[in-house]
């Protein structure tokens, strides 16, 4: 499955698929947005330069990662205590990707002394597990529920890349070619497929049932069964989409002025969707809410050159995401 409308997503997914892009600035800070205070910075752990917000669990513990290039570190924030180094891994590189309401962070980090990108779950009761492999050597992270199933991919012992669900009980379930991205709270995954033509495919994976949405790629999925992604063909550009269970397909969401192509990243059990615009000339990215009632909406940034992306919202409406400053 070709992964190149992620441009902007960690290093730590990089490392398992070339053929995606993370632009990484300097001067990059993780943000937390609400619609009474706008844009706050995150800041980032004293002497490391940049800060990346991956996700945001109802509660408002914010995760991501600090650092620049090979050199990350998984981070937890919250309100009272700030941003503090996830505990636990001793290993050279680790990225949070996902966090649920009772603290559970799930993300990848490599073995110490090796170069190798694993999946991890830390718990504040059990502190930090490496979740395996689906036989070969590698394993990504991508999702997390309210009861602490875990989703992402891994190479099987041929080289191919897999998707699997991980519980704490039963370890990892070979999911096959579907490559999940994200898990919500009845075990019904968003994700993707290939198909016979090798054209990527936007599905959800429930119950070992695979239904396709549409052409392109899913990246969120609610409670209520809602998708988000994004919608594209060899022939068509790529544009956020939201896909409604009880009917009407995938539904485009309105282009911010000036963009030539928008990603949905998250979206909320209100069914409001977050992700990020890209305008072609000069490069700049935005970050953008998209509404039932107010449709789609600049969220702003820290006030970079270069703009900012948006990866998570909450059921408060609270949206995580990173944002060039300068």
């Amino acid at each position: 499955m070709k992964r190149a409308t992620r441009l902007l997503q960690l290093l730590a997914i990089l490392l398992f698929l070339p053929s995606m892009a993370h632009a990484q600035f300097e001067d990059e800070h993780a943000f937390l947005c609400t619609q009474a205070g706008g844009m706050e910075d995150l800041g980032t752990i004293p002497g490391w330069p940049n800060s990346f917000a991956t996700a945001i669990s109802d509660s408002g513990e914010v995760v991501g990662s600090d650092g620049l290039n090979s050199d990350v570190t998984a981070f937890r924030w919250t309100r009272s205590a700030g941003m503090q180094h996830l505990p636990g891994s001793s290993s050279s590189y680790s990225a949070a990707v996902a966090v649920n309401d009772s603290g559970d962070v799930a993300g990848v980090y490599y073995p110490t002394g090796t170069t190798t990108v694993h999946g991890f779950i830390w718990t504040p009761v059990g502190g930090f597990q490496d979740l395996g492999t689906l036989g070969g050597s590698t394993t990504t992270v991508t999702g997390i529920n309210q009861s602490g199933e875990v989703v992402g991919y891994s190479e099987i012992a041929s080289g191919a890349g897999h998707g699997f669900l991980w519980t704490q009980s039963g370890g990892m379930q070979d999911l096959g070619t579907f490559i999940p991205e994200a898990v919500n709270d009845t075990g019904a995954i968003a994700g993707g497929s290939t198909a016979a033509n090798g054209d990527a495919e936007a599905a959800v994976w429930n119950e070992g049932r695979i239904s396709v949405l549409g052409p392109g790629a899913a990246y969120g999925i609610n409670n209520r069964g809602q998708v988000t992604g994004v919608r594209y063909t060899r022939y068509t550009p790529q544009q956020a989409f939201i896909w409604n269970p009880g009917g009407g397909g995938m539904q485009l969401l309105p282009l911010l002025p000036g963009a030539i192509a928008s990603y949905g990243q998250g979206i909320n059990n209100s069914g409001e969707v977050v992700g990020w615009s890209l305008a072609g000339s000069p490069f700049y990215i935005q970050a953008f809410i998209w509404t039932p009632t107010g449709g789609t909406q600049d969220i702003g940034n820290l006030g970079g050159n270069y703009g900012a992306q948006a990866f998570a919202i909450n059921d408060a409406g609270q949206v995580v995401g990173s944002s060039t400053i300068q």
